[in-house]
């Protein structure tokens, strides 16, 4: 996985959204909002959460609905200019250990409760790898490899490209 070729990926990405909407910079409060939001979408996609349902099987947009998250996690980290270690904390790893939790549930509140704070102090410098480390093991405890995030954030990527030319 090379996170440096995401995050340039999606800057290139929002430096055409802004050139085609005229905009100077990115919204971080905006970016912050729709991550949370994104969030959610993934969610209910997955479905695992919905106590009420008898069939909580996840949909099949599930995978892009994390891929839309990554998108916004790295424009999230882009407008910090995020320059400490970009690494996801391998399995195995004692850095990870205290950014697994037990379930689902309760590994996308903690994603996005980094969001909320985020917010809140308007910082995360030291945290962002924690962000991208808890968001790694999330798509793992969804059924996803790295390898298939990529794929479909690159693939989502140029359909991102398509949309801003077709006026989206």
């Amino acid at each position: 996985m090379n996170l440096t070729k995401l995050f340039e990926t999606q800057a290139k990405l929002d430096e055409h959204i802004q050139k085609k909407q005229g905009q100077q910079t990115v919204n971080l409060k905006n970016m912050i909002l729709a991550t949370i939001v994104e969030i959610g979408e993934m969610s209910n996609e997955w479905q695992g959460f919905k106590d009420w349902k008898v069939n909580k099987q996840p949909k099949e947009g599930l995978l892009e609905e994390i891929v839309d998250v990554l998108s916004f996690i790295l424009v999230v980290g882009n407008q910090l200019r995020h320059r400490g270690p970009l690494i996801i904390y391998p399995d195995g790893d004692c850095n990870r250990n205290g950014l697994v939790y037990s379930d689902i549930t309760t590994q996308i509140l903690s994603l996005t409760s980094y969001f909320i704070r985020l917010w809140e102090l308007e910082e995360i410098e030291e945290g962002y790898r924690d962000v991208l480390t808890t968001f790694a093991i999330l798509t793992e405890m969804l059924g996803f490899s790295w390898k298939q995030v990529e794929e479909g954030y690159y693939a989502k990527n140029k359909v991102n490209h398509a949309r801003q030319e077709s006026g989206y």
